[in-house]
């Protein structure tokens, strides 16, 4: 267990007093390594992820500032197999990136299973690009961890590619 890193990251006072109730063994850490720690690990993140991005076609014509900002703009979720993502007619209002796992597509009231996406494919796009309900429910088939956007930050960050997969989708 460890405390105090809130000062350390604020460059604040202490807001509370630690009282050992036994005997135990602390270690410190300088708050200048601390942050240099903080920091080397968030860009070890951003670069992984954008090196991750790199391997999605729909990402090939953002360059290196643009996929940073869309690194920065990204939530991660986990889920178990067996979750819903969402449900056809929910309303669209965040885009999907599967980092890892699968997830089924499934449509109408029998929930038919239309196709299955893999690490790096996307969804989510046409309920926020055509401004309408979800057109399908998405179900994760194994465990999986995603990668989203809500509306604001895909059309802030990837406005050139809405224009592209408007064209795709005939809005």
């Amino acid at each position: 267990m460890g405390f105090g890193e809130l000062a350390l990251i604020y460059n604040d006072k202490r807001s509370a007093s630690i009282v050992a109730e036994g005997d135990c063994e602390c270690y410190t850490l300088d708050g200048s390594i601390f942050k240099s720690i903080v920091i080397s690990s968030n860009m070890n993140k951003r670069t992984q992820q954008a090196g991750f991005l790199n391997s999605i076609k729909l990402f090939d014509q953002l360059d290196k500032e643009k996929k940073l900002k869309l690194v920065d703009g990204l939530k991660t979720k986990e889920l178990p197999q067996g979750s819903f993502i969402f449900k056809e007619g929910d309303v669209g209002n965040e885009f999907y990136i599967i980092e890892k796992g699968q997830v089924d597509c499934l449509l109408g009231p029998e929930m038919k299973n239309v196709r299955t996406l893999k690490e790096s494919d996307h969804f989510g796009e046409i309920a926020l690009i055509q401004n309408m309900p979800r057109s399908l429910s998405i179900k994760a088939k194994t465990e999986v961890r995603l990668l989203m956007l809500d509306r604001d930050t895909f059309t802030r960050i990837l406005g050139s590619i809405e224009q592209n997969l408007k064209k795709d989708y005939d809005v």
